[in-house]
């Protein structure tokens, strides 16, 4: 009896009930409280993120598990508290209004997709959770900077960049980089071995950060207008782990802008074996979520085609930042 009420805290059923596309999946994961210590079951998980303003999930962008794992938290969280909002790294503010005007049901999905610039992976990884979305009636925010935005700041600096008045909507209002841990973690994750043969120096990964902070601060200024916006609402925003892990990156910022609301963090981490327990080098957060890592060769995922432009600081399959390619085309 033991063993099985055991097993139990590690199955979830994935099941979003409402949309037609949904399936059922049985879904190995074990959920870890960092306050208590002590592992919990994922329906405590979701009681106590319903009582959020703001729950933020670190996800691996190429693993499977983890985005059962983002979906089966939106249909959790739907149930606990109809009124939730989803924010997405995924989508870049100049498309919002493609975004509205797909949930709404005012064009077809060909032409949302068509305009709105969806990662590789969209079809199999985030599409679930926007038809889920769509469905309940939910608000979406496309709650990243533009691309080519960032990628400006990557080659001149934030001080050097002149925006003009219609990009200014798409940027933070604050931005504030300083040299902390996360610079400390940004800039070893970059200094990786035969990164000086290339020409990475210091200094251009200096830039680089600087683009990556302005990443989080307009992720973090979207997620706090849109909690601000609807008082009612739980905002949950879903973006690469390093954004988020350790408190640091996207986390700290939606603290300074919401000072007084109950911020929570979640990391889904995979592993190849569930039951032995929380890796010792694995990141902060208010709850760590385990899922099995799938066994394949590592595959790169498919970006979107996007238009020439400078390079720019990117995410790996794990979440953390990766060298961006040295010459101009963004493949």
């Amino acid at each position: 009896m033991k063993s099985k009420i055991f097993l139990g805290t590690i199955i979830l059923l994935v099941m979003a009930a409402v949309p037609a596309f949904a399936e059922s999946v049985i879904l190995p994961h074990r959920v870890y409280d960092a306050r208590t210590q002590t592992v919990t079951d994922f329906e405590g998980l979701l009681a106590r993120c319903s009582q959020a303003r703001v729950v933020t999930l670190g996800e691996q962008h190429d693993d499977p598990a983890t985005h059962l794992i983002e979906l089966a938290m939106l249909e959790g969280l739907y149930r606990y508290h109809p009124d939730i909002i989803l924010s997405l790294e995924m989508f870049e503010r100049d498309v919002q209004d493609v975004l509205d005007s797909y949930l709404n049901s005012d064009i077809r999905e060909d032409e949302f997709l068509a305009n709105s610039r969806p990662w590789g992976n969209y079809e199999t990884d985030y599409r679930p959770m926007v038809e889920f979305a769509g469905e309940m009636g939910l608000l979406v925010v496309a709650s990243n900077i533009p691309r080519p935005l960032a990628a400006a700041v990557a080659m001149e600096g934030y001080e050097n960049v002149d925006f003009s008045d219609e990009e200014l909507p798409f940027i933070a209002r604050t931005f504030d980089a300083p040299m902390d841990a996360y610079w400390e973690a940004f800039s070893a994750t970059m200094m990786m071995p035969g990164m000086e043969e290339m020409g990475v120096t210091e200094e251009s990964i200096r830039l680089f950060y600087e683009a990556q902070v302005l990443k989080d601060e307009t992720m973090a200024e979207s997620v706090s207008r849109a909690a601000e916006s609807n008082p009612d609402a739980i905002v949950y925003h879903c973006a690469g782990a390093f954004h988020l892990a350790d408190y640091l990156g996207t986390f700290p910022r939606i603290r300074r802008n919401l000072p007084s609301s109950d911020v929570v963090l979640i990391v889904v981490l995979p592993v190849d074996d569930i039951l032995a327990g929380i890796p010792e080098d694995a990141p902060k957060a208010d709850y760590i979520i385990l899922v099995q890592a799938p066994e394949r060769e590592e595959v790169e995922m498919e970006m979107p085609v996007m238009p020439p432009m400078p390079p720019m600081p990117s995410e790996d399959s794990e979440g953390m930042p990766s060298m961006p390619p040295m010459g101009g085309d963004d493949e």
